[in-house]
């Protein structure tokens, strides 16, 4: 059973006619100032409010309600009056008492009061007043409002010529401040739509009433833009103009915020109301079909645009109402009214014992982080930090909508639980500073939005995992720097530990994906086909540097001077990192050298069950398909898979991928993961810092793909290999050759293959359709890169150039020349296999050389779809891939394994270095057994994870086995869940890498 949020009504209709005295009211007085110098009559600005205001509609505030103080400071310079504002909702409002005056250097002012029932009091309380020479408020507008015109979302991206602008303000005087052409929406009958729902995409647009809304704040917020910024309408224009503008936008905004419903009683179904909270007159729409999904989730639509014109008008707003201006108070208490549908969710979301909800089992807050514990929290900090200026009043709360209240569950299933743990809205300032402090919000299982103990990050959950280093899941990590920025050096800055968070991950992890000034597409998400250069460039450079000015004076950070340094060489093109780094959740691993070495970069992306590739949401021409199901890149010049490249690609094709080559629109259908995650349970990536290797079972969910392998992949150095077996064909397909890409790039220089003894060579601008069986071992070589092939059983090669190339999207193409270098397994292969080297910084002299070198060098063995093993006798790096029990010798040394696995040996001179994973993790396996023919030293080996932060580990014993060790590997598991923050069945996958003496 779930346990849907559902206001309960009959239960506090019993208190409004007889209050219980006994219960205690919750009083929301948390912050107040005044400016110096201030004459009598001057408003302090927060007002005391209660929390139960947000049931006035179904529990009125008693008649007798009333605030009075009881004591202050020396001077008695403050009154407290009671007043009600347009929704019936209690206000104490603190003034500068008669023939009084603040003092003129800033103060503190305690003051006792109290509030009353007829005389009776209920509820005693404190407050202090702070005299200033500048308010919270002011602060809070300098630093936020003029910050907004940067960002189109807050005035609906939509710009006015000064003549458009007299011309829509005719319009709207002659049409009842309703613009023309949308009359519809302003009846506030979501009924009077008929939607169109596509079940195969429920983000389309429907047609429905939500869409017309979105058109009318859109040219509110155009208009709000012309009052910001007009030579005629704006601050320094024509006064008249300005005040005519200002009334058009005041009437155009109440009269569409009084036709949305916001109230669950202002929306009828078979004459009932459509819910009983605040917000559900627009958050229950579409459960009844009356709305969409995408807007009512992704709330911000209707409330960004208006950001703009409210905040400039704000000014004269509270000017207007201070002298109880009409329009002034109904525009204020209007949109009030109308931002708490910023706060409603729909039916399907607001279950919080689902454990396969949009946040988990809510419930459960060991496991979920609560509502909106996702990287759209992003999205919302725009419209979140306007409210506090909206509101004008720190103590009003963010939010009326009920079901974000503690008292809304009465403590069930736990006290004080909420729909956000650890938040109960108790005024707008301090709400927003707690909103601010969701940003770092931790993963605990796989299929969960969060920040990965391996340094990635997930937003769209809804198969698997996916990685969105680049939209949603940067903007996740940085886009609070607005709202540090905009809370510094206040009582409500942000603690330390949430800078530090942010500052870990740009210093530690993106570094390290981004080459030659680009970001790794691989891990980008839907910005895979982006200018990955430009947000190296340019956002990850402003993000470093939003967060360093959105520091208080108080802020202390570790490793700040590092990262500005590390800024500094990627501003300069000059950062070089050498390693191999594995991330082990959304199992990805880059191996990269150039801090000593000739520089390049090698990175590998693989999917499974618990995985997905990068999103696509061009709903006519797919690409990003393949994104996962293997993928190899190795960058030299750091622009091979730039996205002027790639707009030239056969998606079919990418490096890495083993599939049948059709030639058929990859499918279009099915929302942006409609690629969907495996079916495979096998996949994963292992590093020891200096090597790594990855394993991975090609095994597809969706129907489109044809092919199923084993494949494995190995980072030795500057060798760059991968291993494939069991290739066969899984469904029909097209009747098309499978094959494995090992390159598609830019034809930028000269392209030469050496095909059983003969060298052939074609250039730039040449087309080719070449086909050859491979007897030999066989090279190409383009540019810096050596490709190296060694044929296992029946291989062929396959090179298309130039125009010979299916460009997958030709809407987008450049038609700069590229080319493809695959191994053919033929049409209807059977436990087909292959082997291929990439080397970068290689010339073509040196591939012959290079080739009897590796002859030399590297030693595989392959025992069809159990296990693949290879051995470096130059790095002394020996490598195993189980993908079942079984036993197989690389070089000197065999290992016999129980269970699925990654083993990896490497001997540095002085020890030797062994690392292990479960490649196929589900967070109760307890262990690892294999034997080595290598006598290790006896013992137990205490370990540390890897990843963000290291934490003590378990441990790896030793023992004899006759002429070589037994090994044993305890894994992290549910039985640790505590010990790893509860992400246990993420860190069950973890490389795990320990020092053997010799």
């Amino acid at each position: 059973m779930y346990r849907f949020l559902k206001c309960f009504v009959m239960v506090v209709m019993a208190f409004i006619s007889t209050p219980d005295l006994t219960a205690k009211e919750k009083i929301f007085a948390g912050y107040f100032d005044i400016l110096v110098n201030s004459a009598e009559g001057t408003e302090v600005t927060g007002r005391i409010h209660l929390e139960r205001n947000k049931d006035v509609l179904v529990r009125p505030i008693p008649k007798g309600y009333s605030f009075k103080i009881i004591r202050q400071d020396e001077g008695n310079i403050f009154r407290v009056d009671t007043r009600y504002d347009l929704s019936n909702r209690i206000m104490g409002v603190l003034t500068v008492d008669k023939g009084k005056r603040t003092p003129s250097n800033p103060a503190d002012y305690k003051i006792t009061l109290a509030l009353e029932d007829n005389g009776k009091h209920l509820e005693t309380f404190d407050i202090e007043v702070r005299v200033v020479e500048k308010t919270l408020w002011q602060e809070l507008y300098e630093r936020y409002t003029p910050t907004t015109l940067k960002n189109t979302r807050l005035y609906g991206r939509t710009k006015y010529s000064d003549k458009e602008v007299a011309e829509i303000i005719n319009d709207l005087k002659n049409n009842h401040w309703k613009f023309r052409g949308l009359e519809k929406c302003y009846s506030g009958r979501p009924q009077d739509y008929s939607g169109n729902f596509n079940p195969d995409d429920t983000h389309l647009p429907t047609g429905t009433i939500e869409y017309d809304w979105e058109k009318v704040v859109n040219r509110i917020g155009g208009l709000g833009y012309s009052y910001a910024k007009s030579k005629v309408y704006g601050p320094n224009g024509v006064p008249e103009k300005r005040k005519e503008l200002r009334n058009a936008i005041c009437n155009a905004i109440l009269t569409y915020t009084s036709s949305v419903p916001v109230e669950g009683n202002e929306v009828l179904i078979n004459n009932k109301p459509i819910g009983d909270c605040t917000g559900d007159g627009f958050g229950l729409l579409q459960e009844f079909k009356l709305a969409g999904i995408q807007t009512p989730t992704h709330q911000w639509v209707l409330t960004d645009p208006l950001v703009v014109p409210v905040l400039y008008m704000m000014p004269d707003l509270l000017e207007g109402m201070n002298a109880n201006d009409d329009l002034s108070m109904k525009v204020h208490n209007a949109l009030i009214r109308y931002l708490q549908i910023f706060f409603s969710e729909v039916k399907g979301r607001r279950r919080i014992d689902d454990p396969d909800g949009r946040w988990g089992e809510i419930q459960d807050t060991i496991y979920s982080s609560g509502a909106w514990a996702d990287a759209n929290l992003g999205h919302r900090s725009r419209t979140m930090l306007a409210l506090p200026i909206i509101w004008a009043d720190y103590n009003r709360p963010l939010t009326y909508v009920q079901y974000w209240y503690s008292d809304y569950y009465h403590d069930i299933p736990f006290k004080d639980f909420s729909y956000s743990p650890g938040w109960s809205p108790k005024g707008v300032v301090e709400d927003v500073s707690y909103w601010m402090t969701k940003y770092n919000i931790p993963s605990h299982r796989y299929k969960q939005s969060g920040f990965h103990p391996d340094g990635t990050v997930s937003h769209h959950i809804g198969n698997a995992t996916d990685a969105a280093m680049v939209a949603y899941g940067f903007e996740w990590l940085t886009s609070c720097n607005s709202g540090y920025a905009y809370l510094k050096d206040t009582d409500f800055k942000i603690s330390d530990s949430h800078y530090q968070f942010q500052l870990d991950r740009l210093l530690n992890v993106y570094p390290k994906l981004f080459y030659k000034q680009r970001m790794d597409c691989l891990l980008s998400g839907r910005s895979f086909l982006s200018d990955l250069r430009k947000f190296v460039n340019d956002t990850y450079l402003d993000a470093v540097r939003n967060l360093m000015k959105a520091r208080s004076h108080t802020t202390r950070l570790e490793g700040a001077d590092r990262l500005k340094e590390v800024r500094k060489q990627i501003k300069n093109n000059t950062f070089e990192y050498s390693g191999t780094d594995a991330y082990w959740v959304n199992e990805f691993l880059v191996h990269r050298r150039g801090e000593n070495e000739p520089p390049f970069y090698a990175s590998l992306k693989l999917k499974s069950e618990r995985t997905v590739g990068a999103e696509d949401f061009d709903r006519k021409v797919r690409k990003s398909w393949n994104m996962g199901y293997g993928i190899l890149m190795l960058k030299v010049d750091g622009d091979e898979y730039a996205d002027n490249v790639m707009c030239n690609f056969d998606w079919h094709a990418l490096p890495g991928l083993t599939e049948e080559w059709r030639t058929s629109p990859l499918p279009a259908k099915g929302g942006a993961q409609a690629s969907l995650p495996g079916l495979n349970k096998v996949s994963g990536v292992l590093s020891d810092g200096i090597a790594g290797m990855g394993i991975y079972h090609h095994l597809t969910k969706e129907k489109y793909s044809s092919a199923t392998a084993y494949k494995t992949y190995h980072f030795i150095e500057n060798k760059i290999m991968s291993i494939g077996s069991g290739i066969a064909r899984l469904r029909s397909g097209e009747n098309k050759e499978i094959c494995t890409f090992i390159e598609q790039t830019a034809m930028k220089t000269p392209l030469a293959w050496c095909l059983n003894g003969e060298i052939k060579t074609i250039v730039p601008g040449e087309k080719l359709d070449f086909s050859a069986e491979i007897n030999k071992i066989c090279w190409l070589h383009h540019g810096k890169k050596g490709y190296v092939i060694v044929p296992v059983g029946k291989t062929g090669l396959r090179i298309k150039a130039g125009t010979e190339i299916n460009i997958t999207d030709k809407r987008i193409s450049n038609d700069v020349p590229g080319f493809i270098i695959a191994i053919d397994h033929g049409i209807n292969p059977e436990n087909a296999s292959y082997c291929y080297v990439q080397i970068p910084n290689v010339s073509l002299e040196d591939m012959p050389a290079k080739v009897k070198e590796l002859e030399k060098d590297i030693e595989f063995n392959i025992d069809g779809r159990n296990v693949h093993a290879i051995y470096s006798d130059n790095d002394k790096t020996w490598q195993y891939g189980f993908f079942n029990p079984g036993k197989v010798k690389a070089g000197d040394i065999e290992v016999k394994a129980s269970d699925i696995m990654q083993v990896m040996l490497r001997d540095n001179g002085k020890e030797w270095i062994l690392s292990v994973n479960n490649p196929a993790p589900d967070g109760k396996k307890q262990k690892l057994t294999f034997e080595i023919s290598k006598r290790l030293s006896e013992g137990r080996y205490l370990y540390k994870t890897k990843g963000m932060y290291e934490i003590e580990g378990e441990y790896v014993e030793i023992t004899d086995a006759g002429n070589g060790s037994k090994v044993t590997v305890e894994l992290p598991d549910i039985r640790d869940a505590k010990k790893y923050n509860y992400q246990s069945d993420l860190y069950a996958a973890s490389p795990i890498v320990i020092a053997i003496p010799k």
